[in-house]
Parts: C-alpha cells; structure tokens; sequence
C-alpha cells in the first residue's frame, strides 16, 4: 500500500488529480458563469486596467514562495528547524515583494500614463506576502498528500471571492471589483491553509538548514521570474504600444485561454510532480508517466478548446455581450500554441524538478522568454494584437520541441513518441473544426444554434478519440493507479 510521508496511506493518484481538479474545475467554471455578468458591469478600458496592474503582481507573486516550497517537499525526512527557518526567510521575501510594490505603483501608473494604478497596485501589494506566508504551509499538506483538504480550500475561497468580485460589479465598484477579488483570493487561501496544516512556526532561524535549499530555489525562482517576464511582456507591448482596448480584449481572452492550465494541467502537474519525484532514478518510469500524463491532456483539452475556437464569435457574444464579440478572434489565434505550451511544457517542468536538473528548465525558459518578446514586441509593434496571437501560437509550437530535445539530457525521451502521442487528439481535433465550419457555412445558423453543433460534435468526436486510443488510454490510465 502506498504511505504518505507521515504513516498514514496514501490517496491514489485519481483521488489526488479528482480532488484538485474538481476544485480547479469549478473555480473554472465559476469564473466562467461570473465574467458574463461582470464584463456587463464593467468597461473594456477597466479590464484593461487591471491587466496593467496584474502584470507587476503577477511577477511578484511568482517570487513569493522563492521556489522553496517545491525544495521542502523533495527532502526525504521531516526537519522542523529547517521548514521554520525556511518559513521566516520566505516571510522577509514577502514583506519584500510588498515593499517592491508599492514603490513601483509611481512609476507603472507614470509609464501607463494610468494615475489609477497607483491606488490599486498599493492594495494588490498584500497578495504577494500572502502567498509567500502560506508556502510553507502549503508544502506540508503537500507532503502528507492531503490534496482532498487543499481542494476544499480553493472551493471556500472561489465561492468568496467571485461572490465579492460579483456583488461589487453590480453595486458600480467598477476596477475594484477585480481589485478585492484578487486580494480575497490571497486573504481567504492564507486562512484557510495555515487552519489545515500542521506546520506551526516558532522564533527559529538557522541560516546552515537554509542553504541546502538555495541552489534548487534559486534555479526554480530564476524560472518563474523569466516565465513571469515572458507572460506579462504581450500585455506590457499591447497596452503601451495598442492602448487600453486592444488590451482588455487581450486580456479577456488570456482569462479564458488560461482556464484549461489552471483549471486542469496546474492540478494534474502537481501530483505528476510528487509521482516523478518517488521515481527519480528511474529514467524510464518517468518518461512513461510523461507520456501517459501528456496523453491524457491532450485528448481532453485539444478538442474542447479547438471547437471554443471555431465557435469563437457565438460563444463570446452570447457569454459576455456582443462588446467582447472581437475576443473570438484573438482566443482562436493563440489558443494552438498556448494549449501545445501548457500539456508539453509544464509537464516537462515535472522532470527537470525531480530530476534535481532545473538548470535545464532554466535554459528552456530563458529561450522560450527571448523567442516569445521577440516575437510579440515585434507583432505588436508593427500591427497589433491580432497578429501578437498569432505570434503566440507560433511562439508555442517552435518551443515544445525544444524542451524535449533538453529533456533528452536527463531521460530517454523520443521526440517522434512524444508526437505520436499527440497525433490523434491534433488531427481529430482539426477534423472537428472542418466539420464545424462546414455546417456553419451551409447552415447560417444563429449564434445559439452554432454553440449547439459545436456541443454535438464536441461529443461525437470525444467519443470517437476515446474509442481509436482505447488501448493507449487504459495504458495512461494505468500508469497512475497505485501499485
């Protein structure tokens, strides 16, 4: 039987995925039901706002845990004056990246020519300390795999804050709206995962338990500072050099192309990284569970979201107004690469973690951060946010097959296995979209019968991919059941 780390048996590996991801998942979909009725209350110029804002926060929030949380979870015994020091070394980064905002708020609000910035960005400082307080916390329920409990807590603080992000909307709070919403998901997370952990913190620092921990958070932190960098620089290009409307399309359509990542590869990544971490010195083993962890990915996020792209213009229109009707576009453009970018890559992530090689997961994303502002500097400037979509699948695609050829470093990795494993969810998911367009054209229908045919051939072509890779699913399926 499997054991979690303090005795206790462990949760298989679909008990773990089904609990983070129900959670995730509805998350997910609250934000789906929720933005219809924000976006009615809010401007295309406020969202944009927002965006602004979020691109510090964001940067900021990816150092808060300063990569140690992932190294306290790799140690193999349980050391309560190394995870307290490391907790206090991961409170003064907070207090920090809190600090670092608020001083920055002058200068954002002055290169936007946004004065608003400044009062939002002094409130939006508390989330980054929020998250750097419960790193530690979080890592220990990690640990013991009670990701049932974690699930649990994303539910309470989804509930929370879209119902705070809602109320404010209609009462007219416009920005702030989405301002508390951010600040009640750190907040509310913070309360509920220092409740669920059994870490508790005494007045301890011994900077020697700290150092073992460095070297892996300083690769991890130098990969989440570029990815950070890398994300945010399409919306430092379209709102400095498109305006403010091309850039709350653009970030309206990131909301939803981020919500297969977060809602489902985020959740699936983090148990496949605690299963890759117990066979680390199984080559094989691990890319066997890449592989079937990629497989599963694929087939149920590349046609839900090529049949969203090719219903684009219905499925906007009628979820949010026919004001948001030119996000289709831009979700249709980008959603190849992005969707490519996200099962490949943040999978791949899983192995140079437990493999102890994030220096290779730092060369893939210091390449993938100077090809992607590249290519998106120069798209925007010289046409617009259309054409910074397109950059961005392409950007996707020229990518994965890089991080497999670095991943060849560490794992038996085969390139042509990777795409095979790939191929049939791509083709029929292309194949769908044909269908799709074909019918439309013929048929002329409304926007709410065109979302209907994308429902029915979503449903006819998911079962026929389960059926042609029946095999290679129970396979997949297999990897992940406890052994």
């Amino acid at each position: 039987m499997n054991q979690s780390p303090d005795g206790r048996p462990a949760r298989g590996f679909f008990v773990n995925v089904s609990s983070l991801v129900s959670a995730r998942l509805f998350l997910a979909l609250s934000q789906v039901l929720v933005l219809p009725i924000v976006a009615r209350h809010l401007t295309v110029d406020e969202f944009a706002l927002m965006a602004m804002a979020m691109s510090v926060v964001v940067f900021c929030s990816v150092l808060s845990d300063a990569g140690l949380g992932r190294s306290l979870i790799r140690t193999p015994s349980y050391d309560h004056e190394e995870w307290v020091s490391v907790f206090w070394l991961l409170v003064a980064v907070g207090v920090g990246l809190a600090v670092a905002i608020l001083a920055i708020g002058p200068l954002w609000a002055a290169f936007f020519e946004q004065p608003d910035l400044v009062p939002i960005l002094a409130a939006l400082a508390i989330v980054p300390l929020c998250q750097a307080v419960s790193a530690a916390p979080n890592a220990e329920i990690e640990r013991r795999e009670n990701y049932t409990g974690i699930a649990k807590v994303q539910t309470i603080t989804t509930v929370v804050s879209l119902g705070l992000a809602v109320g404010l909307a209609i009462l007219g709070a416009g920005v702030w709206a989405l301002v508390a919403q951010q600040v009640s998901l750190a907040v509310v997370r913070l309360a509920g995962i220092i409740s669920l952990s059994n870490f508790r913190p005494n007045l301890v620092f011994k900077p020697h338990l700290v150092r073992g921990h460095l070297l892996f958070a300083r690769n991890a932190l130098t990969v989440s500072a570029i990815s950070a960098m890398r994300t945010q620089s399409a919306v430092i290009a379209i709102g400095k050099l498109n305006g403010e409307a091309p850039l709350g399309l653009f970030s309206m359509s990131a909301r939803f192309s981020r919500l297969p990542q977060f809602g489902l590869v985020g959740p699936v990544s983090t148990v496949v990284y605690v299963r890759m971490a117990k066979a680390q010195d199984n080559p094989a083993r691990l890319v066997e569970i890449y592989l079937s962890a990629m497989k599963l990915m694929a087939t149920l996020l590349f046609p839900a979201l090529a049949m969203t792209a090719v219903a684009g213009t219905a499925v906007f229109t009628v979820m949010l107004s026919a004001e948001w009707a030119q996000v289709a576009p831009i979700f249709a453009l980008s959603i190849s690469g992005l969707t490519f970018e996200a099962i490949a890559v943040v999978l791949l992530a899983c192995i140079f973690r437990a493999t102890n090689r994030t220096d290779l997961q730092v060369k893939l994303s210091m390449q993938s951060a100077a090809l992607y502002i590249i290519l998106v500097v120069t798209a925007a400037a010289l046409s617009g946010v259309l054409a910074v979509a397109t950059a961005i699948s392409i950007w996707g695609l020229l990518i994965v097959p890089r991080g497999w050829l670095l991943a060849r470093q560490v794992v038996p990795i085969s390139v042509p296995d990777c795409l095979r494993t790939l191929f049939v969810p791509v083709l029929l998911s292309f194949v769908m979209v044909c269908c799709h367009a074909t019918l439309r054209s013929f048929l002329s229908p409304g926007h709410v019968a065109e979302i209907g045919i994308a429902g029915c051939i979503l449903t006819v072509g998911l079962g026929l991919m389960v059926l042609i890779q029946r095999k290679d699913l129970r396979k997949a399926i297999a990897v992940f059941r406890p052994g």
